[in-house]
């Protein structure tokens, strides 16, 4: 049997952008133009607004005097290419292999999703629910040609499943001519020969149809004969991009937040520049002392490289979280599209300068003393708490990587235990390990063991014989 795929499409796609962008102007007559000027032609009309005499074609002007209450709005080339990659990153969710088409037509690899769905009708049936759901109305046409399911889904709405190619090509020569979206010119020559299907297309010579009717025509009936071969050519999902900060004490405060969120938007900011295209959106996760995750997203009015513009909106929105307490960890996550030129030649390239970082360090020493600057250190100590110190420092040095086969956690030890009045509720503990001993300034006894809360983090804690009391000594992130 021949690879399996489905063409997703979204009929009157500019359309349905400007509607998701206007949910209000459901039911009512819109129409889309490219340019807002009186004699810009309308490229999109609703069946609403031709059911009042509106027609694509018609000038804004002439329009809005033949229906007073058109609806009109501006979409640009590049708004409807931007919807069309989000639409293709939700798409990601159903199938691996995604081939983006003309703005609003998508072609999944569906090869093997039966063993993940009870049949490949309730994939489809399960994409196009998701799809609605998002406020799109899509049609989903399984089989196993590109333009037998493309062409199919130009004539139907719903889902409809092939389950042989016999059955699609029957089912694709049946479809008419206009609803291709050929040239005009070329159908109407094509009907008055009476040549109104693709099936009767088929039955014509491929090199008269090219010279008589142009080049477009011919590469339709070379794609509807059996013998064309027009495999799928996925596009390669781009991830998006996070950074992920862990706060050294818990922060209330928002402003100093933003600052947080801002240094690891910077950095994203770049990787995104370098490899061409702006930030479409930023999403924001801000795990709290509770525990609790707060989740929010931004987006800009169009795809920027605008540090400063980020992160203002992303005061905005933190602004109206419901904050319960002080957050612990920021995790940043951007998404881009493809930038212009222009916006890639304003990116700054940051450099470090170690020259000014000596400045700050003075500065700091100045004000609040000798000790206020220092480092860690490695030490020799029989207890966690001892085997590190502090000392001072007047220089910065650049970072040294190690080349690293896999992510090492980082276990953080709490300068001063912290005594528990009980364990925090785990639903798993690994241990114990005995550390006993220090006769020399005092005998101590520890019992240390690692517990995975519910909430999924990782404490490093101990059981002082002793004292005969719990302590929390760090974590592991």
């Amino acid at each position: 049997m021949s690879d399996r795929l489905a063409c997703v499409d979204l009929p009157a796609f500019p359309l349905q952008v400007l509607l998701h962008r206007h949910p209000d102007w459901r039911g009512h007559p819109v129409a889309v133009v490219e340019e807002d000027r009186p004699r810009a032609r309308l490229a999109w009309v609703s069946q609403e607004a031709r059911d009042a005499g509106v027609s694509p074609g018609l000038s804004y002007a002439t329009a809005v005097v033949l229906l007073p209450t058109l609806r009109v709005g501006v979409l640009t080339a590049e708004e409807v290419r931007e919807q069309a990659d989000r639409l293709a990153e939700r798409l990601y969710r159903f199938s691996p292999r995604v081939e983006p088409g003309e703005p609003g037509a998508f072609w999944l690899d569906v090869a093997g999703l039966e063993l993940l769905y009870p049949s490949l009708d309730s994939w489809a049936t399960a994409l196009r629910g998701e799809l609605a759901r998002a406020g799109w109305d899509a049609t989903v046409v399984v089989g196993f040609s590109r333009f037998g399911t493309r062409s199919v889904a130009k004539a139907c709405r719903g889902v409809r499943v092939f389950t042989s190619p016999r059955e699609e090509f029957e089912a694709a020569g049946q479809v008419r001519l206009r609803e291709l979206g050929l040239d005009p010119e070329a159908v109407e020559g094509l009907e008055k020969l009476g040549i109104r299907t693709v099936q009767d297309l088929r039955a014509l010579p491929e090199v008269a149809l090219h010279e008589r009717f142009g080049r477009e025509v011919a590469e339709v009936h070379r794609l509807a004969t059996a013998a064309a071969f027009d495999p799928l050519r996925p596009s390669l999902q781009r991830e998006a991009l996070q950074r992920r900060v862990v706060l050294d004490a818990p922060e209330a405060d928002l402003l100093r937040l933003v600052f947080a969120v801002k240094a690891a938007l910077d950095p994203l900011i770049q990787a995104l520049a370098h490899r061409g295209e702006a930030v479409s959106s930023v999403e924001v996760a801000v795990r709290q002392q509770t525990g609790r995750w707060l989740v929010t997203e931004v987006r800009p009015a169009a795809p920027t490289l605008n540090s400063p513009q980020l992160a203002d909106l992303v005061r905005l929105r933190l602004s109206a979280l419901p904050w319960e307490a002080g957050a612990v960890e920021v995790c940043v996550r951007v998404r881009g599209v493809r930038a212009a030129p222009e916006q890639l030649q304003a990116v700054p390239v940051a450099r470090r300068d170690l020259k000014e970082a000596a400045r700050a360090l003075a500065r700091l020493r100045a004000e609040f003393g000798d000790g206020s600057v220092v480092r860690a250190v490695l030490r020799d100590g029989h207890l966690p708490e001892a085997r590190y110190g502090w000392v001072p420092t007047d220089r910065v040095r650049l970072p040294e990587p190690l080349l690293a086969h896999q992510k090492a956690l980082v276990r953080r030890v709490y300068r001063r235990p912290v005594p528990l009045e009980a364990l925090p509720a785990h639903r798993a503990a690994f241990g114990p390990e005995e550390v006993a001993g220090g006769w020399w300034v005092r005998r101590v006894h520890r019992s240390y063991y690692f517990l995975e809360t519910d909430a999924g983090e990782l404490l490093w804690v101990y059981y002082d014989h002793r004292r005969q009391r719990w302590f929390l000594q760090g974590r592991v992130e």
